[in-house]
């Protein structure tokens, strides 16, 4: 077979890929293709890997000069977890938390003290919730495959089979989302706790400021009244 300048570069870009053959005892033998993977935990994942690599020195001062809580509270975002009963709408409040525990991660390397506590608390409640993002994706995805299973049993006439897949469908469905709720609720009151908390702190540091910058009132006893007018000046009442 002869190779020629104008035959070469045809053929490289019409290179096609063959799955890998290795050969045992004499024959050959395929690989085992790869199992199917979740796109929207891969996608997940690497937004969770990449939230653990510590900040570099830069981002540390440029953040230093403003920090902000984030938006979304867990609370807010456990309440739209809950309501979600789609994998894109789980996608959206996966978004919405990832970006959350973005910002109280730069806003910790510009706190100290107290602050520094009450936003590690706020992170780890924040990276519970992303967890449980990625359990409810599974729990979707697994009720999907259910769904396929009862089309599939209806399709061939198989009632029996297909009543026993949606009553384990629906108890699923039922435990899930009942967990859901109560998950819910749970931060909810945790938020509520921590802004009455809030509020008090800063209503007492309002209080102990204003009372050490109060005015003195001075001491008006020894002051007559009737020092403080002339002689001279007359007053006429007459009409």
């Amino acid at each position: 077979m002869k190779v020629t300048e104008r035959s070469w570069p045809a053929d490289a870009g019409r290179t096609i890929y063959k799955p890998a053959i290795t050969r045992e005892n004499g024959k050959d033998t395929k690989k085992a293709a790869s199992p199917a993977k979740d796109p929207d935990m891969d996608r997940l994942s690497e937004s969770l890997k990449a939230l653990s690599k510590p900040a570099s020195k830069d981002s540390e001062n440029k953040f230093k000069m403003k920090s902000s809580k984030p938006d979304d509270s867990v609370g807010q975002l456990a309440s739209m977890l809950a309501r979600a009963e789609t994998r894109i709408d789980v996608q959206q409040v996966a978004s919405r938390a990832i970006r959350a525990l973005t910002n109280l991660k730069m806003a910790a390397l510009a706190s100290e003290g107290s602050d520094a506590k009450k936003i590690a608390k706020m992170i780890k409640r924040m990276e519970k919730l992303i967890k449980r993002i990625q359990k409810k994706l599974q729990h979707l995805s697994k009720e999907e495959q259910l769904e396929n299973q009862k089309k599939k049993a209806e399709r061939n006439m198989e009632e029996q089979r297909a009543k026993e897949i949606k009553e384990e469908l629906a108890s699923r469905r039922k435990k899930r989302r009942k967990d859901e709720r109560n998950y819910a609720n749970k931060e909810l009151a945790e938020d509520a706790k921590t802004s009455s908390e809030e509020l008090v702190s800063g209503l007492s540091g309002a209080l102990s400021a204003a009372s050490s910058s109060a005015v003195s009132v001075p001491d008006l006893s020894g002051f007559s009244v009737d020092a403080g007018i002339p002689d001279s000046v007359s007053i006429d009442i007459s009409v």
